[in-house]
């Protein structure tokens, strides 16, 4: 939780954001989660999943699925031991795709958002929940999988209690070879960071290349204001650009994804097999993508000092209900249409 680590898997950024574009996504339908707001299957055409909402009705939507992109902050080389130094999941994003309206929703959450996460003891045992930064719960589990699984959970709790099944977790250490595959990003830089590399000064437009697109998406303490917020604007204009790139050098060599894809190695943990992340990417390469969304908060101390960021109950199940339900009579109003077309 040392503040000289925040800034290191944020470059995972580089790969995750590149994957999260272009829509590396498979999956299948959220269930209904077991918290309030309560719940219900209804009855009738479509058998929609029915939320109730401050005494408002909603349906859940169909054709949606999803997948979490998790950068994480450890040491490689270092054989994982114990149960509690898996590395940080620094860099987490929720893709949100809806096949039917195609759209790739995708939302950033603050690595110091507080959330409830399980934690272990260094023997293994159950340690409970405790309230902690999001990004702690990688941490937590005897391999690289355990720990994705444990993040998973975390931010499924987070979430109103949606489950996620599919998630993909990269070690920052992709950076490199993955930015100089796409060719390099290019960007003006707003913030000067002469203090990591003298010709990244601000007001510079350059390619970014190998070690110059980590700093991009990962410096943090020396650069501009010094905070994370300010460092995930940056991730964000990466991953625009990025994502552009990958567009083109598929559209002129159709194998490119999984040559992109082999040069990871062994460096990411994933439960989705990398012949569906291709097709899946021809799926859903052309959808519309919104700006990246982030659930508003506020930014505060713990009392030893480390960053922590706050959200509202309500501004969470806001998003959850807007990115996956739709309200009762709009829902009533697309059965209706089907019924008269049949």
């Amino acid at each position: 939780m040392r503040e000289n680590r925040h800034g290191k898997a944020v470059v995972a950024f580089l790969l995750l954001a590149v994957l999260a574009v272009a829509g590396y996504l498979i999956g299948r339908h959220f269930e209904e989660p077991a918290e309030e707001p309560r719940s219900a299957m209804t009855e009738g055409f479509g058998r929609y999943e029915e939320k109730i909402y401050n005494n408002s009705t909603y349906y859940k939507k169909t054709g949606i699925t999803t997948m979490l992109i998790m950068g994480i902050d450890r040491n490689t080389e270092a054989t994982q031991s114990m149960y509690r130094n898996g590395g940080q999941s620094d860099f987490l994003m929720l893709l949100v795709i809806d096949h039917e309206a195609k759209t790739v929703r995708r939302l950033q959450i603050e690595r110091d958002t507080i959330a409830r996460i399980h934690v272990l003891t260094v023997l293994g045992q159950d340690g409970g929940y405790r309230n902690l930064q999001i990004c702690l719960s990688h941490g937590y589990g005897s391999n690289q999988e355990e720990c994705a699984q444990n993040t998973l959970e975390a931010v499924s709790h987070y979430l109103d209690g949606l489950p996620i099944d599919l998630f993909m977790a990269v070690d920052y250490e992709t950076i490199g070879p993955v930015n100089d595959l796409l060719g390099g990003v290019t960007v003006t830089l707003a913030e000067d960071f002469s203090s990591v590399d003298p010709a990244m000064t601000k007001g510079t437009t350059l390619t970014l290349k190998g070690r110059q697109a980590e700093h991009f998406v990962r410096s943090r303490m020396t650069i501009g204001d010094g905070t994370n917020a300010s460092r995930q604007l940056r991730q964000r204009e990466w991953l625009e650009k990025a994502a552009a790139l990958l567009e083109e050098k598929v559209k002129e060599d159709s194998g490119y994804l999984n040559t992109l894809l082999d040069s990871i190695g062994g460096r990411m943990t994933t439960n989705v097999s990398q012949g569906r992340l291709v097709n899946e990417f021809n799926r859903a390469v052309g959808y519309t993508r919104p700006p990246v969304e982030q659930i508003p908060g506020t930014y505060g101390k713990s009392a030893t000092g480390f960053v922590e960021y706050h959200t509202d109950p309500e501004e969470v199940t806001r998003w959850v209900l807007d990115a996956f339900y739709r309200p009762a009579g709009e829902a009533d109003a697309n059965i209706d249409s089907t019924q008269e077309d049949a």
